[in-house]
């Protein structure tokens, strides 16, 4: 019987692991490792390891890079990585209290399934773009803390699974879209102060 037991253990722990991390998902993770260029903060991101149990931020679902996680990574500066954009399982992605520049990559509308968008206090700056509103399941958009410039978007009442919307804390000019006054889904939580906006917030029929 013990021996039995013995060999079933040394059988089961010689399983590759099923939660291994899909080679394409590993692959972009290590180009965004070289991207930021910085081997301590990312030392766990070692290419002979699984990425889906012992990569520090990183957790999957099936295989599947599905959250991206690298807030307070605080040495870590430069742009959002183009390669992001190619997380195609991704739900959450989180690069906060970085020093990130420059504005949201376009390869971010290749995210299908994202859900929580979380870049708060960062350097990011230009216009909200545009094509963010392509992002259809999005539920949390936090940009607050950064130096977005331009109009609040009208097309965030496009968004129909928007639940809340930061942007507070930018530089954002202009007045309050008038759009605001009909979401296409239910009201978002929205919190804009600290901008240089101007006007008042239309009542959203759903009031």
């Amino acid at each position: 019987m013990k021996l039995l037991l013995c060999l079933s253990i040394f059988f089961i722990s010689s399983l590759p692991a099923s939660y291994s991390c899909n080679s394409k998902d590993k692959n972009t993770l290590l180009q965004i490792k070289k991207h930021f260029n910085n081997t301590e903060f990312l030392s766990s991101w070692d290419p002979q390891t699984d990425c889906c149990t012992s990569w520090t931020g990183i957790e999957c679902t099936n295989s599947r890079v599905t959250l991206f996680s690298m807030a307070n990574y605080r040495t870590l500066y430069g742009q959002i990585p183009d390669q992001i954009g190619d997380l195609l399982e991704l739900r959450t992605l989180e690069m906060s209290h970085m020093k990130l520049t420059g504005n949201i990559p376009r390869t971010i509308t290749k995210l299908k399934h994202l859900v929580f968008i979380f870049l708060r206090w960062n350097k990011l700056s230009g216009p909200i773009p545009d094509y963010i509103s392509e992002l259809k399941s999005v539920t949390f958009l936090d940009i607050s803390f950064n130096k977005f410039t331009g109009p609040i978007p009208g097309w965030l009442t496009q968004m129909p699974k928007l639940q809340t919307f930061q942007a507070d804390n930018n530089s954002l000019t202009g007045p309050v879209p008038n759009s605001f006054g009909s979401f296409v889904g239910s009201v978002p939580n929205l919190f804009l102060k600290n901008n240089k906006l101007s006007g008042t917030i239309s009542q959203p029929k759903s009031w």
